[in-house]
């Protein structure tokens, strides 16, 4: 093969593989993920990237107990995760699908948890967790009123 047509073939493969990049780019830029939660209280989008770009809350949410909200919320939120890194995994497997490359983009998707929330509890009270990775704190004990005679006027406190 003659130099000039070995320029002219690295060229165009060159001009090729720039074209499957641009289009690759494109769609990971639009690959997106929106997931409702089985109660269909909560509505998530996230970018490609996982970044949560939109949540919505039905009605149905106003019944969760603030612990159910928060967790359903975290795994719609995941389900979502999964979905967008999936969909990234899969715009960028047919080039490098089988590579190193490939196996070290795949290990960044998230793993799905199914938990369910927990239920109300019956007597209406609100579940209370204990913080993430803290000791369970005692709530603080309430400050004494100020009496009626620790004012110059004698307007009482204004403290009160």
């Amino acid at each position: 093969m003659n130099p000039e047509q070995m320029i002219a073939d690295l060229e165009s493969k060159a001009q090729q593989l720039q074209q499957r990049s641009q289009q690759m780019q494109e769609q990971i830029q639009h690959a997106s993920s929106t997931v409702t939660s089985p109660n269909e209280a909560v509505t998530v989008r996230v970018a490609p990237n996982g970044a949560l770009q939109h949540i919505e809350f039905s009605p149905t949410a106003m019944r969760l107990t603030h612990v159910q909200l928060s967790q359903l919320v975290m795994q719609t939120v995941q389900k979502a995760q999964v979905q967008a890194a999936e969909q990234v995994a899969s715009i960028v497997e047919p080039e490098f699908g089988g590579t190193e490359a490939m196996d070290f983009l795949r290990s960044f998707i998230p793993q799905q948890e199914e938990e369910e929330p927990p239920a109300p509890q019956e007597d209406g009270q609100v579940m209370r967790e204990v913080s993430w990775n803290g000791p369970a704190q005692k709530p603080a004990p309430p400050r004494p009123r100020p009496t009626q005679g620790d004012d110059e006027d004698g307007f009482g406190s204004v403290l009160r």
